[in-house]
């Protein structure tokens, strides 16, 4: 299998199951239409990117990293799902967080996932409203070589964990 050529780890509990949604079906004339409950992967309330992150996060180990960077959106579910994983596998993480809209009141960084990834303990760094993703991806990679030079081993996780291979694999 092509997955067995890449570290990997177990995060998730797959195969998530398939749900008819009969409702949705009959109003759209009896098409049958299904969901795939990735709720239900058991990492820090499900989502998607589970499977990516076993593959990430298995490079990573395999790597000896001993901290996880990545960031995201101040709500993003990735950032939330990366923690947790971090958090799962005795990893440090630190995320940054993308204020991309201005004039959030303030409730919108403390709640909802802001309020679940400081209760998971990550470190936590802001990147301004108006900077482009370059210059976020930029101000990511510039934290890791710091980190390097305070004796961790950082590994990057980009954003949306969408990059070849491991994005691909999950």
């Amino acid at each position: 299998m092509l997955t067995d050529k890449y570290p990997s780890v177990e995060l998730a509990h797959t195969p998530t199951p398939l749900e008819k949604l009969n409702n949705l079906s009959t109003r759209l004339n009896d098409v049958n239409i299904w969901i795939k409950r990735d709720d239900c992967t058991g990492l820090a309330m499900g989502g998607n990117k589970a499977r990516q992150l076993e593959f990430y996060v298995g490079d990573a180990i395999s790597k000896g990293a001993d901290t996880l960077l990545t960031t995201g959106a101040v709500q993003s579910n990735h950032v939330r799902m990366t923690i947790a994983a971090a958090r799962k596998l005795g990893l440090d993480v630190e995320v940054q967080l993308e204020k991309r809209v201005d004039g959030r009141r303030s409730e919108y960084y403390d709640s909802g996932n802001p309020f679940l990834m400081k209760l998971m303990g990550a470190r936590i760094h802001y990147y301004p409203v108006g900077e482009d993703e370059s210059g976020a991806d930029k101000a990511l990679y510039e934290r890791a070589e710091q980190l390097k030079k305070e004796g961790k081993n950082p590994y990057v996780i980009p954003l949306g964990t969408d990059h070849i291979p491991y994005g691909s694999l999950g």
